[in-house]
């Protein structure tokens, strides 16, 4: 049994692994790691956990205090230069966050031609991943309820309202909700096109993260929602 672990800004996402398929999986808020412990109580004790963590130092401290009950043999993903059939191509490999790395191992596993790897959640990355399973960059926006939360805070007029998506939005609450999304849509097809000129052909997309659902129906009708690519690639990264 290998536990996964994928402590966000957001949220901590976790599941259980038997070799074959998912047995468990939850989610709390980031920082609830009190949370964590409860719901840890009820699972089988796993040989070993894999962890990404780009929430910082005091989120580590907490979750290793509440593995320790739990498992002896913690590990704590980092971007290296290649793993599971990934080749790093940052300038720097260990720049790269371990959850954009876990993603794209993961991506791998699951695509074995060019891929455009989205992850949508308080940021939304676009990361390239060629057929070669060479990442070559990608980028990095703020997500949906950042770019909403940033022009409610810094505009007089605006305020932070629930929204839905229209095509042509009638009303604000709309219109900073659509707006939004369509920029985080276009971002998303603008790489790619890149990725198709790069590699010569049309890449997959595989599409994660909280707000995959709502961006999903705004982009090319070959991407595909994963519901959880960090997992997965964690996972992947648990064996040698």
């Amino acid at each position: 049994m290998i536990l996964a672990v994928d402590a966000g800004n957001s949220r901590i996402k976790w599941g259980l692994h038997d070799g074959d398929a998912w047995v468990a999986a939850g989610a709390v808020a980031a920082g609830d790691t009190a949370a964590l412990g409860r719901a840890w109580r009820d699972i089988p004790r796993p040989n070993k956990a894999m962890v990404s963590n780009v929430a910082g130092e005091e989120t580590r401290h907490s979750l290793h205090q509440a593995l320790a009950p739990l498992c002896g043999d913690v590990s704590w993903a980092s971007a290296q230069a290649e793993r599971g059939g990934v080749k790093n191509g940052y300038r720097r490999p260990g720049q790269l966050g371990s959850d954009r790395w876990a993603a794209l191992i993961g991506a791998r596993s699951l695509e074995k031609g060019p891929c455009l790897v989205v992850c949508a959640g308080t940021a939304l990355t676009a990361d390239a991943l060629d057929a070669d399973g060479c990442f070559l960059g990608g980028i990095i926006v703020p997500g949906l309820r950042l770019m909403q939360r940033a022009l409610a805070e810094n505009t007089a007029a605006l305020e932070l309202q629930e929204g839905r998506f229209a095509p042509f939005p009638d009303n604000t609450a709309d219109a900073l909700h659509s707006g939004a999304l369509q920029a985080l849509g276009g971002a998303v097809e603008r790489m790619l096109r890149q990725l198709e000129v790069q590699a010569g052909r049309a890449p997959r997309c595989l599409a994660s993260g909280g707000d995959a659902p709502l961006l999903l129906p705004l982009l090319p009708p070959h991407a595909r929602h994963v519901e959880n690519l960090v997992l997965e690639g964690l996972i992947r990264m648990a064996h040698p």
